[in-house]
């Protein structure tokens, strides 16, 4: 029979193998790792695998606003954005208050051309910010490719009132009046572009027009 000392090996010996599944495993430990890895991923465009990241510590953590919000935005980067979505509607969930996931949620539905429902997603966000500037800008072209000119023109004028040096929202300005047949009204705004963004191309296509 074995001695007491060697009984004592062998004990440790199966301990130590029935431990070692348990060891491969990440563990809670790893969560500040996998967050570094994520955002390092990040940084180097490496979306898919920095998500991949996050997935692992929402198995730790649970589903917190902050993994939610953050899978819905690598969803958006690597181009899942039915996830994305998903993932965004989830956050405002969580977070009732918040305008940062209802503003996220229009980055997958610009993505996928939903312009009803980037139209509603805007709005949403409005009720709770309503001079949320990238809302604003995401309800004008939501409305503009609906073919709603007059609604997209009245917010895109709002902003160029409010940011006169952003040409996105000149030139938005500028299309949304010669789609209502205001042509040379648009051009106004197209040739006040030029003037300062002589190759801008949404203002070059713009003052072609006939």
């Amino acid at each position: 029979m074995p001695n007491r000392r060697t009984r004592f090996a062998l004990v440790a010996i199966i301990f130590a193998a029935l431990l070692a599944p348990a060891a491969a495993m990440a563990g809670p430990n790893d969560v500040p790792h996998l967050y570094r890895q994520s955002y390092r991923l990040e940084a180097k465009h490496k979306y898919a695998v920095a998500l991949a990241a996050m997935r692992k510590i929402q198995g730790h953590v649970g589903e917190t606003y902050f993994v939610v919000a953050r899978v819905a935005w690598l969803s958006h980067l690597a181009g899942s954005y039915a996830a994305s979505e998903a993932a965004y509607r989830k956050a405002i969930k969580m977070a009732p208050k918040a305008i940062e996931p209802r503003v996220g949620l229009t980055l997958p539905l610009l993505a996928q051309k939903k312009w009803r429902d980037l139209e509603r997603a805007s709005r949403d966000a409005l009720t709770v910010d309503p001079l949320n500037e990238t809302a604003r800008a995401r309800l004008a072209h939501a409305h503009y490719m609906v073919k709603n000119y007059p609604d997209s023109a009245t917010v895109y004028r709002g902003l160029v009132e409010q940011y006169p040096a952003n040409l996105n929202y000149q030139t938005g300005l500028g299309w949304a009046l010669a789609r209502m047949g205001r042509v040379k009204e648009g051009k106004e705004m197209f040739r006040a572009v030029l003037a300062v963004s002589p190759d801008n191309p949404n203002a070059l296509d713009g003052i072609a027009l006939p």
